[in-house]
């Protein structure tokens, strides 16, 4: 369902029976929306997750505009999310994909915060296909708008959605503001060391734009927790990867924020959740 997020157009599931105490927040990865965490948001949403995916371009509202508009880059980032969170008025769990999940790790230090979630997190100091190359040389040195991915950057982006799925996805895609992912390549906007709230990598091991090994060290720095998904890319919030990522995201939030975070959640399914297989990287 469509709804606002203070000056944020946002898609917003609610389950019936509602099983959690605080709701997601869905952040995208560049280029991408809402459309593209249709999969993801219905998936937590049928275990009986509350979920927002607020879309922080689409800012509307002097005062909501002004605020925002002071900030540039990555700040911008913070900024309107910062102005979501205040609309919302609740303790949340951030759950982001590429400079969403960065922004996730990084908004765990928010007091509204309960747990932040990285989905193939964008890595601080590293050059991501997705920002490099020619067609975007011009948006990197002056400002502007990146040009959406094509040919292999294209692919790749998408190598582990369901293939029915591919074109309504790449017909999704939009430009994206250059600056936030500029500071992230530079290595500008690293989240802290210490959090207010616990914090979980899911990384594929097979993951052209987040490198296995770059996240796991990113994780190390930043004392974050790092799941493996084995066999798969960077597409962890849709198709293949999906089921998987869901639940190592269920077992980190059950077993880390313990009963607080359950309201009609059964001690028996709570258990099975801790008990599924996974793959772990301390």
């Amino acid at each position: 369902m469509e709804t606002r997020l203070g000056p944020f157009t946002t898609e917003h599931e609610l389950p019936q029976p509602l099983k959690f105490a605080w709701p997601l927040i869905l952040l995208p990865e560049l280029f991408t929306g809402a459309t593209h965490l249709a999969l993801a948001r219905g998936y937590f949403a049928s275990l009986g997750w509350e979920v927002y995916t607020p879309d922080l371009r689409s800012a509307s509202g002097a005062d909501e505009l002004s605020r925002i508009s002071r900030a540039s880059g990555f700040e911008k980032l913070r900024a309107a999310l910062a102005c979501a969170l205040d609309a919302l008025a609740r303790d949340v769990i951030f759950v982001g994909h590429g400079i969403g999940g960065l922004l996730a790790l990084d908004a765990a230090r928010h007091p509204q915060a309960r747990a932040a979630v990285a989905l193939a997190p964008m890595l601080p100091g590293v050059r991501s296909p997705l920002v490099s190359g020619i067609a975007n040389w011009r948006a990197r040195r002056f400002g502007g708008a990146l040009r959406v991915p094509r040919g292999r950057i294209l692919i790749d982006l998408f190598a582990d959605a369901d293939p029915f799925q591919r074109q309504a996805l790449e017909r999704a895609l939009v430009s994206d503001d250059a600056r936030a992912a500029v500071e992230v390549v530079r290595g500008r906007c690293a989240p802290a060391g210490e959090a207010m709230a616990p914090r979980l990598i899911v990384s594929g091991d097979s993951d052209p734009f987040a490198p296995l090994e770059m996240t796991r060290a990113f994780a190390e720095r930043i004392g974050a927790t790092l799941r493996v998904v084995r066999g798969r890319g960077h597409w962890l919030v849709g198709g293949r990867a999906l089921e998987r990522m869901v639940a190592e995201v269920q077992r980190f939030l059950v077993r880390g924020l313990g009963r607080d975070l359950l309201l009609l959640y059964s001690e028996d399914r709570a258990g099975d959740a801790g008990e599924e297989e996974s793959d772990d990287e301390d």
